[in-house]
């Protein structure tokens, strides 16, 4: 069982969220017993449907820190509007923030600039500053790696 709000893993027959707070519905706590022999598990896609990926509690993002998640859910208000949330490590350390967290192209595009105007793409570190984090959430919750 998981919370809906932050995507901590919750206790049987807990009423708030140790990790967030958030209450619990009294149908979200109860636990099945266990699969019943020869039925789909819930996970599992009506048959005859074409199979999905089912998303991880707390909005697909649940194995990211729990920084990133509240982040990510700020995000998740206005799906589809580019947000800023302002972010020091990747104002200061631009390309390399943007390797780390696994956008190599952004990464390369950000030095290619930097090069192509002999240092003056410095200024792409307010922008790195404000939108890398919309960046990361592109990456990790919609498979972008660019724009």
């Amino acid at each position: 069982m998981y919370c809906s709000k932050c995507g901590a893993q919750l206790a049987p027959q807990a009423v708030f969220c140790a990790s967030c707070g958030t209450h619990t519905e009294a149908a979200q706590t109860a636990v099945p017993s266990g699969p019943t022999p020869g039925a789909p598990s819930p996970g599992d896609p009506p048959s005859g449907a074409p199979s999905q990926a089912i998303p991880a509690p707390g909005g697909g993002y649940a194995y990211l820190p729990p920084y990133w998640q509240a982040v990510f859910q700020k995000f998740d208000v206005r799906p589809g509007q580019m947000q800023t949330h302002w972010n020091w490590p990747a104002f200061f350390f631009g390309p390399f923030w943007y390797l780390t967290k696994g956008m190599p192209a952004k990464g390369a595009m950000y030095v290619a600039a930097i090069v192509a105007t002999a240092g003056f793409g410095l200024f792409l570190a307010i922008y790195a500053g404000l939108y890398g984090a919309w960046d990361y959430y592109l990456k990790e919750v919609k498979g972008k790696q660019l724009w």
